[in-house]
């Protein structure tokens, strides 16, 4: 394989002790399995979030697993429940896909209200931590002063976030209340910018760690990655 003249630049994810690259993969695109690993391979794309609804995706990852490069990954998923018995069964359900014991970030997926993480599901997510079967934890939530509020009441390894240049609301809401130990942060997918445009946008801010994309094609990871390497934007 070619690779590129410089790869992606790896940073320390938030407090959780994992390195991660700026630009990440979700499978939602239609990316397949070829440019998963070409996107490790030749671009130094080590995020990935996997999902059983991404069956090409989790395909990449397990050829990546399987050639010996599962410690240079950082593999995240999650599962949209709100009941705490289902989170074991929802972590044996994403796991199988990709041949793992254990999996980088455990999300609470879709949380819209504080009752999301009320009950047993957050001791379930922790239970997972405390087993070795997740190194970090985490919530993907896009209301901001919701997921502000969360943060300093749960504590998450990780925080999962839409952000665009529509939404800088983000920054007052969220962005502005994070210090000293702070989760890592990821940016989902945009739903109105360019994909290079958008993780130019969203890794311009000092806070976001990674900023996630959902390409057809590796030719647009490419084109993600290049824009990551142009640097933060400049200064309104």
């Amino acid at each position: 394989m070619t690779g590129m003249t410089t790869a992606l630049p790896q940073k320390p994810f938030g407090s959780t002790g994992l390195c991660v690259s700026p630009l990440g993969l979700v499978g939602s695109g239609g990316i397949d399995a070829d440019a998963v690993e070409r996107a490790f391979h030749e671009l130094g794309v080590n995020y990935f979030f996997a999902s059983p609804l991404w069956p090409a995706l989790s395909a990449g990852v397990l050829r990546l697993v399987r050639a010996g490069h599962r410690d240079r990954m950082v593999i995240a998923c999650g599962a949209h429940v709100p009941i705490g018995a289902m989170v074991p069964r929802e972590w044996a359900l994403v796991t199988r896909g990709m041949g793992v014991g254990h999996v980088d970030v455990f999300h609470l997926l879709g949380v819209r209200a504080r009752l999301w993480a009320a009950g047993e599901t957050w001791p379930a997510l922790r239970k997972l931590r405390a087993e070795g079967k997740a190194r970090a934890i985490g919530i993907a939530c896009d209301d901001g002063a919701l997921a502000a509020s969360l943060c300093d009441e749960l504590a998450p390894d990780v925080l999962t976030i839409r952000y665009e240049s529509s939404r800088r609301v983000i920054e007052a809401e969220l962005f502005a209340t994070l210090a000293g130990k702070r989760p890592g942060i990821v940016v989902s997918p945009a739903r109105r910018d360019a994909v290079g445009a958008h993780v130019r946008f969203a890794l311009s801010h000092p806070v976001v760690d990674v900023a996630l994309c959902a390409p057809r094609t590796f030719e647009e990871i490419a084109e993600a990655a290049a824009s990551v390497l142009l640097g933060p934007l400049p200064a309104p």
